[in-house]
C-alpha cells in the first residue's frame, strides 16, 4: 500500500490531523464544525486504509470562545450529541479517534465554567477515555481545572 500509514499486530498506524482552530459562535456553528470533522476522519480512513487512530488538536472542535455567554450556551454534555457524532463516524470508518470538547458542561453547569476535555473513542463509537485539562492558561482560558 504506498503511501499509506501501516499498521499490524504489534504496532499503531496514527494520524495527528492538522485542523484550523475555528472561531464559532453558536451551537449551529459547532454541530456544522462536528460534521466536518466527522467527514474527515471518514475521508481520511478511505485514503489512508491503514489507520488506526485519528488524532484531533485542542480547540479544533468547538474552537476557544472569548464570550463568556457564548460558552455557555455552546457547551455540551458527554456523552452527549457530539460525542454520538463522532461516535458514529469512528464506527462508520472502524477506526479510533481523539476529539477535543473545548466546552463539556459542568455538573453545577451554568454556575461554573464548562471543561476543556478530550475524549478517546474506539472503533465501536464508544467512549473509552475522557480527559479534562488540568492546568488552563489563566486569564486565556477561563475553563475550569479538571481533577484526577
Amino acid at each position: 500500500r504506498h503511501g499509506d500509514i501501516s499498521s499490524s499486530d504489534d504496532t499503531v498506524g496514527v494520524c495527528v490531523f492538522q485542523y484550523p482552530m475555528p472561531r464559532l459562535h453558536t451551537n449551529e456553528d459547532v454541530i456544522n464544525n462536528t460534521k466536518k470533522i466527522c467527514d474527515i476522519v471518514k475521508g481520511t480512513k478511505m485514503g489512508l486504509p491503514g489507520m488506526d487512530l485519528i488524532v484531533f488538536p485542542e480547540y479544533s472542535t468547538m474552537g476557544i470562545m472569548y464570550d463568556r455567554d457564548e460558552m455557555f450556551d455552546t457547551a455540551c454534555s458527554i456523552p452527549g450529541p457530539l460525542t454520538d457524532m463522532f461516535g458514529a463516524a469512528c464506527k462508520d470508518a472502524g477506526v479510533w479517534g481523539v476529539f477535543s470538547l473545548t466546552g463539556e458542561q459542568h455538573e453545577e453547569h451554568p454556575k461554573k465554567n464548562p471543561y476543556n476535555t478530550l475524549v478517546l473513542i474506539n472503533d465501536q463509537g464508544e467512549i473509552v477515555q475522557k480527559y479534562r485539562k488540568l492546568l488552563p492558561w489563566t486569564p486565556m482560558e477561563g475553563w475550569t481545572p479538571g481533577n484526577l
